[in-house]
Formats: C-alpha cells, structure tokens, sequence
C-alpha cells in the first residue's frame, strides 16, 4: 500500500511538473532565429542543431523542421541529450513507445550521469505508465 501511495504522489508530481511548465508560443521572429541560428554553424556543431530542435518541439513549432535537426544532431553526435530530444519529438507527436525507446537509450548511454538519469526516469515512468493501458 505504502508502495502504491508513492508511485501514485511521484506520477503526479510529474504529470504536474510537465504540465505546469510554461510553454512560450513563438512569435515568427523566434522561429526565424532558430533558422538563423541553424545558417550561421557548422553541420559538425550537434547541440546547436539539438537545441533548435528542442525550442521547436517545445514551441510546438514547426515538428517536421525540428524532426530534421535532430536527426542531424543523432547523426552527428548519439548521446543522452540527442536522444532525449527525440523522444520528447515523439510525445509531442503522442508516439508513447518510440518516446520510451529513446529515452531508455539515453539512460543507457549516461547512466552514470544522475542528474540525466533523474530526469529521463521521471520521463520513463510516466510514458511507461501511458504504456500499459
């Protein structure tokens, strides 16, 4: 009972936590910058390509554009952070099990890192809840 308590004050807290971030709508000047900010690197420079993708998926912006840079981003440099974008691609798309698969992957590949791993565990339960129904 004790366990069941927890679980469900944890998943609250992180169905709150996620719905409770503000989400800033971007104004066709923010979407421009992210374009600009895509021109102006290198195509070896993956965090840049990552986080333009991660302010568009969390924008609701253009998913397609932002689909292409993280592809780029994994192409260049497979790691944690890559690959949790991708899976908050996929939620945002509302694919649970291909946003389970990638962030498991990205635990898997910095699992010694704690701070990621909080954050991609907290991810994977809730998405791994949404799987089971």
């Amino acid at each position: 009972m004790k366990t069941l308590i927890t679980s469900l004050i944890a998943t609250l807290f992180s169905i709150t936590l996620f719905a409770a971030a503000p989400v800033e709508k971007p104004s066709d000047a923010s979407a421009e910058k992210l374009v600009e900010m895509i021109e102006n690197t290198t195509s070896s420079d993956w965090a840049t390509y990552a986080k333009a993708a991660e302010l568009s998926i969390n924008w609701n912006a253009d998913l397609a554009l932002a689909k292409e840079w993280i592809d780029h981003a994994i192409t260049v440099e497979r790691n944690h952070k890559t690959l949790e974008i991708l899976g908050d691609y996929y939620v945002r798309l509302g694919d649970e099990e291909k946003a389970f698969a990638a962030y498991m992957e990205a635990i898997e590949i910095n699992i010694t890192n704690t701070e990621n791993l909080d954050r991609l565990q907290r991810k994977v339960m809730v998405y791994a809840k949404e799987l089971k129904k």
